[in-house]
């Protein structure tokens, strides 16, 4: 007879069930890229402070919103100390927080033509750094990689102003899809967000598509049943045979979409951080304010005493024939805790810095005279090592960029507003570029200048090569104003030229 009640849902299909259990936008993004997106929501909420977890709907809340725990008399202290956006913050001005430069490299004996074509696009490419303000959204950028594990950059002609965009955007808007063949290979990637609109939710998908070769542009707006509500723009092509976008992953093992290992370990260690100092601010309150012990008095005394400073009590003997004499007591705490709570909350905090690789370093603790840039790499050796393996995927990242933005420009040079000199655009035909990072350490540049003086000296760099190197955008301006200076101050000390 159970069997018979039974059979029919042992038919129903899993499909069934999503259908019945997820919204349409979830079954449309598929499970695993709905997890994905949902970690990372959830790692942005902690980052912004949201870092206790409310008992009652399993998500993460600000600590003014947890309710008081069953079976305690008063309100636990809660509060974040919030180490994991202080680490990742610090992370992220390692990354960069250099004065970090391009380089176009030439042949070692470059035609005037090739010289000259390396300086313009060296200079184009300063030029649109400094119109997408790049040193702000860089590190703007830098934290999103180091929270949400990747961020992509999309690159957007405007055609009212001709310039070029590159808008950077959270992996939470962000659907890749990559070849079947090549798991690391974008083919597609869809930008998704929603906005509210007479009391109704929309959900926006911009996508991005190759096929057969071209690169194809769809923006439209949909219901939250995925009905389509309006057509921002129709599927056209972009005229373009490459995708307007780039990637930037931490990052991982062969094979991972992304690694997610260091932001675990930093919320796990924040969390018992966060407990313990919540624990021992609520253990000092009861070691501080002793609790009082009313021996032998008669019922209801407890509720009179006034807890204030100064407050007088009177207790009168026992009731009932009880002849004990009345007493009142202090338990007063011995602090005892604070020696093992130092050494475990120092372990705690020294395996943070562990997992993130930055220093355990107090700058009034370096009070032994100033350091060298030999003596500061070896300090932060550990955190320079993680900075510069992060710095092999943005220096990818970033060349990429340069390349299609260039490419991007001179599919564009039919445009009749057009912010960039079109000749210098037209002649580029060699996209090789490279990022001079810099670390952000003290008198960084002035180790690199005595370095450099020394090589140039002995024969070992060039002059322009040195001026790269130290991050200078454009190295035959810089030359040729050296040169008239020289030239000035030689005719100002020379008689027989100035008489001339």
């Amino acid at each position: 007879m159970l069997a018979k009640y039974l059979a029919p849902y042992a038919t129903i299909s899993e499909d069934f069930y999503e259908r019945l259990i997820f919204s349409p936008l979830q079954q449309a993004l598929g499970a695993r890229t709905w997890r994905r997106i949902d970690r990372q929501l959830r790692d942005y909420e902690y980052y912004a402070g949201k870092q206790h977890v409310s008992p009652e709907t399993g998500q993460l809340v600000a600590a003014e919103d947890m309710p008081r725990p069953p079976g305690l008399d008063y309100d636990p202290t809660r509060f974040p100390t919030n180490y994991f956006k202080s680490f990742i913050d610090k992370k992220a001005r390692w990354l960069m927080g250099g004065q970090h430069g391009i380089n176009v490299p030439t042949p070692q004996e470059p035609t005037a033509e090739q010289a000259k074509m390396a300086a313009d696009y060296e200079s184009l490419l300063y030029q649109l750094w400094r119109e997408n303000k790049m040193r702000t959204s860089l590190t703007k950028a830098a934290r999103d990689y180091l929270i949400a594990r990747r961020v992509v950059c999309k690159i957007v002609f405007d055609a009212n102003t001709g310039k070029l965009r590159w808008v950077w955007r959270p992996d939470t808007e962000f659907v890749p899809v990559y070849s079947d063949e090549d798991m690391t290979l974008l083919i597609g990637g869809h930008f998704v967000s929603e906005r509210e609109e007479g009391g109704r939710t929309l959900i926006r998908k911009e996508s991005f598509t190759l096929e057969a070769g071209r690169c194809y542009y769809e923006d439209a707006e949909y219901t939250t049943d995925l009905q389509l509500y309006n057509t921002v723009t129709e599927k056209a092509s972009m005229g373009i045979d490459f995708l307007p976008l780039v990637v930037f992953a931490v990052p991982g093992l062969s094979g991972e979409e992304m690694d997610t290992s260091e932001i675990e370990a930093m919320r796990a260690v924040t969390d018992r951080l966060n407990a313990m100092n919540e624990d021992a601010a609520d253990s000092l309150k009861f070691e501080m304010f002793a609790m009082t012990a009313l021996l032998n008095v008669p019922a209801g005394t407890a509720e009179k005493v006034q807890i204030a400073p100064g407050a007088v009590i009177e207790v009168a003997g026992g009731m009932g024939g009880n002849d004990a004499k009345p007493d009142v007591k202090r338990i007063e705490g011995t602090f005892s805790w604070s020696a093992a709570f130092d050494g475990q909350y120092s372990r705690l905090k020294a395996a943070l810095h562990e997992i993130t690789s930055l220093p355990n370093v107090v700058p009034q603790e370096l009070n032994f005279g100033g350091l060298n840039g030999d003596a500061l790499h070896v300090l932060f050796q550990s955190i320079i090592q993680e900075t510069e393996e992060h710095w092999l995927e943005w220096q990818d990242g970033l060349q990429e960029l340069h390349e299609k933005s260039i490419r991007y420009l001179q599919a564009r040079l039919d445009r009749a507003v057009f912010a960039y000199d079109k000749t210098v655009v037209r002649s580029i035909t060699d996209y090789t570029n490279e990022i001079k990072f810099v670390l952000p350490l003290p008198d960084n540049r002035k180790s690199l200048v005595e370095l450099l003086t020394e090589e140039t000296a002995s024969g070992f760099e060039s002059v322009a090569g040195a001026m790269r190197r130290l991050g200078v955008e454009n190295v035959a301006a810089k030359k040729a104003e050296i040169s008239e200076e020289m030239a000035a101050n030689r005719a100002a000390t020379d008689p027989y030229q100035s008489a001339e």
